[in-house]
């Protein structure tokens, strides 16, 4: 199951500090991936996090050596680099039952490494994916991480990254929390030169200070409100609301809820995510009394509807909000009489129109369109000849859109029927893994529209306010982008477009890629000369380029055999062609990957052809992938 490229990995069975062996891939973020390792000496395993800087450096050809990948990104590397060392100290230092252990550090293969106890369970985002928490679970969940959070604090270090990703649960429900890769120690020099950019943070976790990068601000208050937003997505497995950086709200903020979340489970989330955060509990102790109920406003925390329109295709919801029914509206007595003036000028007119032979049911129209209803008139005399149905318009092949200053494209794809998977066509010499190709399989879909291009950086940022990319530019694809953070994207899209943009499914993304009922049967979209229509690793000097570059394929469709892998609304499920729907299929049985289809700008050309897929968690920001719209 290819869901990485293998060259960014340590191959299988190397041995690191003469005592680790890499037994297994566990997982990879944008500074660093990590494995499951043997400890030879002391027998066990562990989990091994080495760093890695995607976009940064890559693997040399002994296929373990990391290297810059130019001069001018050394300095870079080198600061991150020293990060990920003083994240490990940090780590070290902390000793608490709910705070992950780090037992080595050490340099290899011109990078760091540390390791850190192999933590059994699951993590809570993955729990949730079936159905949420109840409240008693989410309070023992949330304490737990309390725990590690005053911990944490009176050592001056703030995670800044709580979310139920980065919280583990094994099967006696003991939490413990990992993945300190955005954590600080912010002493007074720190806090004075801070970058700007120095504060990744998770959407929907992160409160307004450090969304805008008010490194004067942060403090334990700034964890709580991750935790907060983590309480919500427990109890009702949906997103937390992203906070605006102009939401100063003193009363706190209003989400929906399901009917069995409490009042005042409600109250201490609110508590919480307060956009002020000195109204936010300061220490642990509140934290602690606000979660136990106590102080505790007893006042109705009331419904809302979303921040945002749900996107057209997601997961089946488990609860609904609705804004309450609006009252009767009082009509004016003048409306009403001007009414009856047109409807008997309206009859007078139709009497007229009888005796000169006219057609009364132009009259009747007339009566009909200021809402009289047909059976209001008389109909004895009356033949009425209802007319033609109206020819439904041809769709434009060509939709066009825009966003602030930021116009896009929209390709009209005509439904049909298709071979998808392994056709003749994608055979490769190369001794690798294809079987999720198979069965190829007869599908038909029906017409949709496909972007154009890749989402550009310059739509994400005029959507989003903000560009996690990082080769920068206005049409270059956006990326490190992940399944998640697209939904996201789309549906701030849709509340100001007021259309209904989504992720393609899989199969309409191969469709559109092979050249729908235009296909000439290439190997690649639009070519079986790869770098005629493609950007990956032999011609794009390691970056993304510039969308809508190389040729488009049989549709008017750019770059979908490579810059950027494109995510897709399914799930992932390497054995799902033997068992999909043979019309319009998405997968919606939910799994551990998502798909994504398409090569990328650092991946060789057997990733470019239109059958392969790949997959990717739904959480994950790598920096190969992006997203093209479908609606």
């Amino acid at each position: 199951m290819p869901q990485i490229n293998q060259r960014q990995m340590l191959p299988m069975g190397t041995v690191l500090d003469d005592r680790y062996r890499i037994v297994k891939y566990l997982a990879s973020g944008g500074f660093g991936n990590t494995y499951i390792a043997e400890d030879t000496r002391l027998g066990g395993q562990l989990a091994i996090k080495e760093f890695f800087m995607r976009g940064t450096n890559h693997r040399s050809q002994d296929g373990t050596t990391v290297e810059v990948s130019n001069d001018e990104n050394t300095a870079v590397f080198n600061t991150q680099l020293n990060k990920f060392r003083r994240e490990a100290r940090r780590i070290f230092e902390l000793h608490n039952d709910h705070i992950i252990h780090v037992s080595d550090l050490f340099d290899a293969n011109g990078t760091s490494y540390y390791v850190m106890d192999l933590i059994p369970g699951t993590s809570l985002a993955e729990l949730i994916r079936q159905q949420p928490l109840t409240e008693q679970e989410t309070r023992d969940v949330a304490l737990q991480v309390l725990d590690a959070l005053e911990a944490m604090h009176k050592a001056g270090l703030y995670h800044l990254d709580v979310k139920p990703g980065n919280i583990m649960r094994d099967d006696r429900g003991h939490c413990t929390l990992i993945d300190f890769g955005a954590s600080k120690q912010l002493t007074a020099d720190e806090r004075a030169t801070l970058s700007s950019s120095s504060m990744a943070y998770t959407p929907g976790y992160a409160p307004v200070e450090q969304v805008a990068q008010q490194s004067k601000d942060i403090g334990p208050w700034t964890d709580f409100y991750a935790l907060g937003a983590t309480l919500y997505r427990l109890v009702t497995g949906a997103p937390p609301p992203e906070v605006s950086v102009t939401d100063f709200a003193s009363d706190g903020r209003k989400f929906p809820y399901p009917d069995t979340v409490s009042t005042s489970m409600r109250h201490a989330i609110s508590m919480l995510m307060n956009p002020i955060h000195t109204l936010r509990p300061q220490n642990a102790n509140a934290v602690c009394a606000l979660l136990e109920g106590q102080n505790q406003a007893e006042e109705t925390v009331h419904t809302t509807t979303p921040i945002f329109p749900p996107a057209p295709v997601v997961e089946d919801q488990t609860w609904h909000t609705s804004e309450p029914e609006s009252s009767p509206r009082r009509i004016p007595l003048w409306f009403v009489l001007a009414g009856v003036a047109v409807v008997a000028a309206l009859l007078g007119f139709l009497l007229m129109t009888k005796g000169c032979g006219g057609d009364l049911s132009q009259g009747l129209d007339s009566i009909n369109s200021i809402g009289i209803p047909n059976d209001s008139v008389e109909k004895d005399s009356i033949q009425v000849t209802s007319p033609p149905p109206e020819e439904p318009l041809a769709p434009k092949p060509v939709e066009e859109f825009t966003v602030g200053d930021v116009t896009f494209k929209m390709i009209w794809v005509e439904g049909g029927m298709f071979t998808m998977g392994h056709t003749s066509e994608q055979t490769s010499n190369e001794d690798w893994d294809d079987s999720d190709e198979f069965p190829a399989h007869m599908v038909t879909l029906s017409d949709y529209y496909i972007g154009e291009t890749e989402v550009t950086q310059e739509l994400w940022k005029a959507v989003m306010g903000s560009n996690p990319s990082e080769f920068k530019g206005s049409y270059l694809p956006v990326k490190s982008v992940s399944w998640d953070d697209s939904q996201t994207f789309i549906r701030k899209l849709n509340a100001v477009t007021g259309e209904t943009f989504r992720l393609p499914t899989e199969a309409e993304w191969e469709y559109a890629a092979r050249g729908g009922n235009k296909s000439r049967g290439y190997q690649y979209a639009g070519s079986n000369n790869l770098s005629s229509v493609a950007w990956y690793d032999e011609n794009s000097n390691e970056g993304t380029h510039t969308v809508g570059t190389k040729s488009p394929n049989e549709l008017g469709i750019y770059d979908m055999s490579g810059n950027v892998c494109e995510w897709c609304q399914d799930w992932y499920d390497e054995k799902y062609y033997s068992k999909s729907s043979k019309s319009n299929p998405c997968n919606k049985t939910s799994a551990t990957c998502r798909v994504s289809r398409g090569g990328d700008w650092f991946g060789d050309a057997r990733y470019c052809r239109v059958a392969f897929r790949s997959c990717f968690p739904p959480v994950i920001r790598f920096g190969n992938l992006g997203l093209r719209l479908a609606r």
